[in-house]
C-alpha cells in the first residue's frame, strides 16, 4: 500500500514539474528534502506525532526548508542540473509537500520524493545504480563500472551510490531499480553450498 502511495503521489509531482516547467528545479528541491528526511529520526518522529497539528508540521517544514536547507551550502553540495533556485521565492514543492501533509501522508513523504526523482532521471535517461563491494573501489574501476553499465543498459549516464560491505569477500553486488546482479564470492560460497546438501557421499 505504502508503495502505491508513493507512486500515486510521485507521478503526481512529475506531471505537475513537468507541466509547470519546473522539472529540474523541483528535482534539485527534491533532493535537499530527502537528504534531510532521511538523516533525522527526530524529524520522522515528529511529522508522525499525532499530537502535533497539520498546521505545525507544514509550518516547521516550510521553516526548515528556506532557512536551512534552501539557503544553506548544503543545497549547492546536491544540486545535479546546477539550476540556482535561490530566487526570492518559496519552493513550489513545498506546497506539494503541504498537501501530502494534510492527507496524512507525511511518513511517506521521502518514498514519494524518491519516485518522483526517479521519473525525473528517466525522462533525461539517467540511470541509477547501487554497487556493493567488499572494499572501497578506485577510480579507474568506478569509470569503467559505470561505462560498462552505459553500454550494456543504454542510459546516457548514471548515478551510482557506492557502498562497502565486508561481508561479501569478493566481488560486486549491483543493485538497479528492484533487480539486482549478484557476482560476489560470498553468494558464490551459498550456492555451492546449498547444491551439496543433498549430494550422498
Amino acid at each position: 500500500m505504502a508503495r502505491l502511495v508513493s507512486k500515486i503521489y510521485g507521478e503526481a509531482l512529475y506531471d505537475f514539474a513537468k507541466e509547470n516547467n519546473q522539472l529540474e528545479k523541483m528535482y534539485e528541491e527534491a533532493q535537499d528534502l530527502i537528504f534531510v528526511w532521511t538523516s533525522s529520526d527526530d524529524l520522522k518522529e515528529f511529522l508522525s506525532n499525532p499530537k502535533v497539528s497539520t498546521d505545525e508540521k507544514i509550518s516547521f517544514v516550510r521553516e526548515l526548508f528556506i532557512n536551512k536547507i534552501w539557503a544553506g551550502p548544503m543545497a549547492k553540495a546536491l544540486r545535479f542540473f546546477k539550476i540556482d533556485s535561490n530566487k526570492g521565492e518559496d519552493p513550489k514543492i513545498l506546497d506539494f509537500i503541504s498537501i501530502v501533509i494534510k492527507k496524512g501522508r507525511a511518513k511517506e513523504i521521502a518514498n514519494i520524493l524518491k519516485d518522483f526523482s526517479h521519473r525525473t532521471l528517466r525522462s533525461k535517461n539517467v540511470g541509477e545504480a547501487e554497487i556493493v563491494s567488499a572494499r572501497e573501489l578506485s577510480d579507474d574501476k568506478k569509470k569503467a563500472l559505470e561505462e560498462k553499465l552505459i553500454a550494456s543498459i543504454g542510459f546516457d549516464k548514471f548515478i551510482i551510490d557506492y557502498k562497502i560491505d565486508e561481508s561479501l569477500i569478493a566481488g560486486l553486488k549491483i543493485k538497479i531499480d528492484d533487480k539486482v546482479l549478484d557476482k560476489t564470492y560470498k553468494t558464490k560460497m551459498f550456492d555451492i553450498t546449498k547444491s551439496l546438501r543433498g549430494l550422498k557421499l
